[in-house]
């Protein structure tokens, strides 16, 4: 299925116009997404906006963009805390706006969780900005574990990214009383609710790095999830690393073992598939290419704006909604509570009656059989178009 044609009813309208959004429009523009409006409270943001795409009207008054006949789908790009997000998405919603809001959703699962009631109450459809999930090469990566099947029934699996990662000038970012875990590696948890859905129980440690002192509550979290499949995962992630060996957010090292064989993978690499002959004393290799050439920033933003649309334009759920997006706020919210109470926690005891042993994977609760568009230019030309 081809993208939506970019009528009015289809139209992006961008709240809040902060540095990340020039990305966004970045990678809508590669993909054919069209931004019609936006607003800021800041008129420096609103400028840039003008400047990048003159064709969009800069609204002063967040009002006049919902009320604007062309915007049809809200890109929500506030920051995550309850008091600047839950009131924008509660006006959003009684707009009648479907939209796609930056992750995490919230900074606890409760906000989350208050953030669903509102998009259920006001019959709109919401999508969290999972962007790794649309990397091209995670694309690939998701169809060859769920649709090809080709490592089986997955029974391990393991994620690593350690560098150091230090926001001394951040106003906010890691003055938070939890940031590592909520804003990095809940990229990673994105993805394997995806790949997996819940975890049944999460164990967790964090910590933080006093010699950073732009980070000031947790610079690193590891995780062991287990699933209601029997699959066990191990996530290590940390922003404290100054060592030797790093491996940076988009170079993450991810692997995949089944009864059938096991996945190699990194985000902005190849999908390496391995399988044993003869007992285990060869492996044979073959790479599955990514669905289309790219790297994450700019693609993958406008990736999930196309699906998103896509799934608008078919009258479906998308993949990465923000009911489905309650799972990895629960893992989140686990994961602090595991880290402070030295304990394993069930993810019942945190998402209740909301919680699904049967759930399955993220991905057969949204618009699988939608196709990904291909650029309207060719790569060498995004930094022209950022």
């Amino acid at each position: 299925m081809s993208a939506p044609s970019g009528g009015p009813s289809l139209g992006i309208g961008q709240v809040g116009l902060g540095s990340i959004t020039t990305a966004h429009r970045a990678g809508y523009r590669l993909y054919d997404q069209p931004v019609v409006a936006g607003y800021d409270p800041d008129p420096a943001a609103r400028e840039r906006l003008r400047v990048d795409t003159p064709t969009a009207v800069a609204h002063t008054d967040l009002a006049d963009l919902l009320a604007d006949p062309a915007v049809g789908v809200v890109d929500l790009a506030t920051p995550h805390h309850r008091s600047t997000r839950l009131p924008v998405v509660e006006r959003i919603a009684e707009a009648g706006k479907p939209f796609l809001v930056q992750k995490p959703m919230g900074m606890t699962y409760a906000d989350a969780l208050d953030l669903v009631r509102v998009a259920e109450a006001g019959g709109v459809t919401g999508m969290v900005n999972q962007n790794m999930c649309f990397t091209p090469s995670a694309i690939a990566l998701t169809r060859a574990l769920l649709v090809d099947r080709v490592v089986g029934e997955p029974s391990y699996a393991q994620l690593l990214v350690q560098y150091r990662f230090d926001l001394p000038d951040h106003p906010w970012f890691g003055k938070d009383e939890r940031w590592w875990t909520v804003g990095l590696t809940v990229h990673h948890l994105g993805l394997l609710q995806l790949l997996f859905g819940p975890p049944e129980t999460v164990y967790a440690l964090t910590g933080h790095d006093v010699t950073q002192p732009g980070v000031t509550s947790d610079g690193w979290g590891h995780l062991a999830l287990r699933y209601p499949s029997g699959l066990q995962l191990v996530l290590v992630s940390t922003g404290t690393y100054y060592g030797t060996e790093e491996v940076r957010h988009g170079n993450e090292a991810v692997w995949v073992q089944g009864s059938g064989g096991l996945v190699d993978w990194r985000p902005e690499g190849e999908v390496v598939i391995s399988t044993r002959c003869d007992g285990g004393s060869r492996v044979e290799r073959r790479s599955v290419p990514p669905h289309t050439s790219g790297t994450w920033f700019p693609h993958a933003f406008g990736l999930t704006m196309a699906h998103l649309r896509q799934a608008l334009a078919a009258g479906r759920a998308p993949l990465c909604s923000v009911q489905d997006n309650l799972a990895v706020m629960a893992v989140l919210e686990a994961t602090y509570r595991s880290s402070a109470e030295r304990r394993v926690v069930a993810l019942p005891e945190v998402m209740g009656d909301r919680y699904d042993p049967a759930y399955g994977t993220g991905w057969s609760h949204g618009f699988t059989d939608w196709e990904p568009p291909t650029p309207v230019a060719p790569a060498a030309d995004v930094g022209a178009l950022a």
